[in-house]
């Protein structure tokens, strides 16, 4: 049933009011409903739902002109209403409200906020954060929403991208929704937007299913098989087959792994070190290496080429592309769903299986100390650490290598590998 409203050819005027103007419902045609305190206020509902004040004039050659002063979500009607009053004082005084208007939107638009974001917040982020909101704003928002004003942006354009986002890749959507949120939250500080008016905060996302996938005994010699004969093929680098094991056999996060350089392993100590971390608000984290973890690092040693353990095509970068090799490697092991991920979560697991307590098992993965920290005194990396690291390493290593290790049973000292992964 269409709404009993007035329509665009309707002149009637009311006194706007921020209830009145939140109940109007779209129609099947673009309606305007007009202010009674200010002559042309007025505001606009497409038949789209999206909802703008804007105000009218009317030259001297008789056209008449509007001019959008913004979104009902960034803007009270008292605001829109002072807004609009002003700009009928300019066009009185024989200016052109229309361009002053325009002149006064430069560098408003939402590819200018992220500008500002580049120059002012970006740099406070971690490398690997700041990359993947780079990653999302080139993708997805820029070529979105970058030419509309940051002021003019309501419910119903977050709601558009995100349901288009989110037609394809949910999760994406999800990302994309918060990297938003956090832009128009700068908005407001920057005085870009009114303070409360985030139209993010209506949005009812997708919920995200945790992830838990393991690696099977079975699954992780498939991979070792699967790397073994792409390495022999010709088809795979052996670096970086040495990269997908390290994973496996380190509970390293991905970027962790990318970025490690030699000057954060020392070999005489037995550690690697991170200074940029996931959790880097306490400070560096040192974690053990266990002797799998060092075979591998003494056989890309021996050709060592750049500063980074795993680097890329240029050296003086760490590699990049990953997720197509892993797609390749999934193809040869003839596995499908895995991700480099799932490693890391049956590092742990394995852990914990084996009867070391979780907090150890989070620690290894590089997770805060905070609350482990008054439990365990001995948490250097000689300690318990390096154990349970060495003996979740060497089951792992066992199911690698298709000796079908049983679940919890710790490898014992008679039955260690003493041939190391290659």
């Amino acid at each position: 049933m269409e709404n009993s409203q007035p329509s665009s050819r309707t002149r009637t005027r009311v006194n706007l009011t921020d209830t009145r103007v939140r109940n109007l419902k779209p129609t099947r045609s673009l309606i305007r409903i007009w202010d009674n305190h200010v002559l042309g206020f007025h505001v606009q509902v497409t038949p789209a739902g999206a909802k703008s004040y804007r105000v009218q004039f009317q030259r001297a050659d008789g056209r008449k002109v509007s001019v959008t002063i913004g979104s009902v979500e960034a803007w009270t009607v008292d605001k829109a209403r002072g807004q609009a009053r002003a700009l009928r004082q300019l066009h009185e005084a024989g200016r052109d409200a229309r361009a002053f208007m325009k002149a006064e939107r430069t560098g408003n638009d939402l590819a200018s906020l992220v500008t500002i974001w580049r120059a002012d917040y970006a740099p406070r982020l971690k490398l690997s954060t700041r990359l993947s909101y780079e990653s999302i704003l080139k993708t997805t928002i820029i070529p979105e929403l970058g030419p509309r004003l940051v002021k003019d942006l309501g419910f119903e354009d977050v709601k558009g991208l995100y349901r288009k986002v989110s037609r394809k890749t949910p999760i994406q959507a999800n990302r994309a929704a918060a990297v938003l949120s956090k832009l128009f939250t700068i908005a407001e500080r920057e005085g870009m937007r009114p303070d409360g008016s985030n139209p993010c905060r209506k949005l009812e996302r997708a919920r995200e299913k945790p992830r838990d996938q393991l690696f099977s005994a079975a699954q992780l010699e498939a991979v070792e098989t699967g790397l073994t004969s792409l390495v022999r093929r010709g088809k795979l680098d052996q670096a970086i087959a040495d990269l997908i094991r390290f994973l496996a056999l380190s509970g390293l996060r991905r970027g962790e792994a990318l970025s490690l350089a030699w000057k954060d392993i020392d070999m005489e100590r037995n550690t690697m070190t991170f200074v940029d971390h996931k959790t880097d608000r306490d400070g560096t984290k040192v974690l053990p290496l266990n002797i799998h973890l060092r075979s591998i690092l003494k056989r890309r040693a021996a050709i060592r080429l750049s500063n980074f353990v795993f680097p890329g095509r240029s050296l003086d970068r760490p590699f990049n592309g990953l997720g197509k090799v892993w797609e390749r490697v999934l193809e040869a092991s003839e596995l499908v769903g895995l991700t480099p991920h799932d490693l890391r979560h049956t590092f742990q697991t394995t852990s914990v299986e084996l009867g070391y307590p979780s907090a150890i098992g989070d620690t290894l993965l590089g997770h805060s100390l905070g609350r482990i920290r008054d439990t365990y005194i001995n948490l250097g990396t000689d300690g318990i650490l390096a154990q349970a690291s060495q003996d979740t390493a060497d089951w792992l290593q066992a199911a690698m290598a298709g000796t079908n290790p049983k679940p919890g049973v710790k490898i014992s000292k008679k039955k260690k590998l003493g041939k190391i992964l290659a």
